[in-house]
């Protein structure tokens, strides 16, 4: 094991009209009676150690970690001072237990449903067997009560997360999720190594309760919610002293929202992506994160003792203009915190850190094979997503040989963007509109395609089996736009 030190709906939207508003001109999400984007008023909490504690490792040998996963129901705090009666998790914790191996480890998960609707879960990002993916086309899933054990080898460093494939929408708003983070062998550990979901909830303002939501508007934009979480909670604030080297691993598990998240003034540098470190990392003044992709950024902490920065988030367009979601977003128009870094006493040096080393990436382009061309679209007056012209499970099978390097293409016809995910393999950005990426790129499992765009990507289809491709949107896929792939 990694031997590091641990530093240890319209009704809806019409409710929410006035704060939207107010929040347009403020800059800051206020939900009356919560903390959401309220960390400047979180002074009563203690500010947490900076690092992880990860799930208990019941088996001994070394190339194995063996852990327990059981989803129910759990009424948990998500910073407001009301736990939600509707809340569910992984092992009573939201986010789930974080599960830490290397690579080339084999991974024993023994998963019990205690929740009262059949289950998977999915290891997203992880390229394992077909049978051990989650997804619902490849097993039956976990009845209420019944055990399964999930078995598999990581065979890829990186920072990936697991959720339910079925009920989605529901369950991953509701906490149903975790992550799990794989070293790579010569892997340095950082001063403050943080792995933070983030994710959002819509609240109602009076109960502060999961609020209802307009089924026709999630099908078409997914749901949006009003309180920002890092790890599960809206008031959370981190230790930090000057000078540390500090590691931030970010997952998105929203439902629909972009992230595009800062820290104060801090230097950020993007060293890893879905798939891991990348070969040429980046200054960046922030980083967009669509639902489901990952991205570890690294800086060092420069700040005065008891000084506070804040992880701020941007908003994003979702929509192109005429149709964006500043008619939609709960949060509105302004940047708003999501957590705050407290300075401590003293400086320090700082561990030297040094990223892992990274082949290069090994596409310049498309290569001869085209594997397929996939067109994404909505339908804004009939409410409908699809993938080539239909609604999984309509969408034809795509058929395409294992261990060619294979170039795949998605068209995105629609006015909004669309976080595309495709299980089991991993794959290279290599064009979109036909020009090169602008930042230097790692893999991936899951990427952006804008409106009115095409983004290329290719794959040497190392991983045979059964895949699921769908939008990361939960309520699209869930509606339909998603589709099956069989690599062999």
């Amino acid at each position: 094991m990694y031997a590091a030190t641990r530093y240890v709906a319209r009704g809806v939207i019409m409710r929410f009209l006035l704060p939207t508003v107010l929040l347009a001109c403020t800059g800051e999400a206020d939900l009356p009676g919560s903390h959401t984007g309220g960390v400047e008023d979180s002074g009563a909490l203690e500010p947490e150690a900076c690092g992880y504690t990860p799930a208990p490792d019941l088996d001994a040998a070394e190339g194995v970690v063996e852990v327990d996963l059981t989803a129910s129901a759990f009424p948990w705090d998500p910073g407001t001072g009301v736990p939600l009666t509707e809340g569910v998790a992984y092992n009573e914790s939201v986010p789930g237990p974080l599960i830490e191996a290397n690579v080339g480890d084999t991974i024993v998960a023994h998963f019990r449903n205690d929740l009262s609707e059949p289950l998977t879960v999915h290891w997203h990002g992880i390229r394992l067997a077909s049978d051990m993916d989650g997804g619902m086309q490849m097993m039956e899933p976990i009845q209420p009560g019944e055990t399964f054990d999930y078995v598999f080898t990581v065979p890829d460093a990186g920072f990936y997360w697991y959720h339910p494939h079925l009920a989605g929408a529901k369950l991953i708003e509701r906490g149903l999720h975790g992550r799990l983070l794989v070293h790579a062998d010569d892997e340095v550990p950082a001063d403050c190594d943080l792995p933070i979901s983030l994710d959002d909830l819509l609240l109602d303002e009076d109960t502060l309760q999961v609020a209802p939501v307009d089924t026709d508007m999630m099908q078409l934009m997914g749901r949006l919610g009003n309180v920002l979480l890092a790890n599960g909670r809206s008031d959370r604030r981190v230790a930090l002293t000057a000078g540390q080297t500090v590691l931030l691993r970010l997952v998105n598990p929203s439902n629909a929202r972009y992230w595009d998240v800062y820290v104060e003034g801090q230097s950020l540098q993007v060293v890893a992506t879905d798939g891991g470190w990348i070969p040429e990392p980046y200054a960046a003044e922030s980083v967009v994160l669509g639902p489901g992709e990952r991205a570890t950024v690294q800086f060092t902490a420069t700040g005065s003792p008891g000084e506070e920065v804040r992880l701020m988030n941007k908003r994003f367009q979702l929509h192109e203009e005429g149709g964006d979601m500043i008619e939609y977003d709960p949060l509105g128009n302004g940047e708003n915190p999501v957590l705050a870094f407290v300075f401590g006493e003293g400086s320090v040096a700082g561990t030297p850190w040094v990223q892992p080393s990274v082949p290069a990436m090994p596409y310049s382009g498309p290569t001869e094979t085209l594997g397929h061309h996939w067109v994404l679209e909505e339908d804004m007056m009939g409410g409908t997503v699809t993938i080539d012209g239909e609604a999984w499970p309509n969408v034809p099978v795509v058929d395409v040989a294992a261990g060619v390097d294979t170039t795949f293409e998605i068209e995105n016809k629609s006015e909004m963007h669309h976080p595309f995910h495709i299980h089991g393999n991993n794959f290279q950005i290599v064009a979109i509109n036909g020009e090169p990426p602008a930042t230097p790129q790692g893999w991936k499992d899951t990427w952006d395609i804008p409106p009115r765009s095409t983004v290329t990507v290719v794959s040497d289809l190392w991983n045979p089996g059964d895949w699921m491709y769908h939008c990361h949107i939960l309520e699209h896929a869930e509606d339909g736009m998603m589709g099956e792939m069989m690599v062999e």
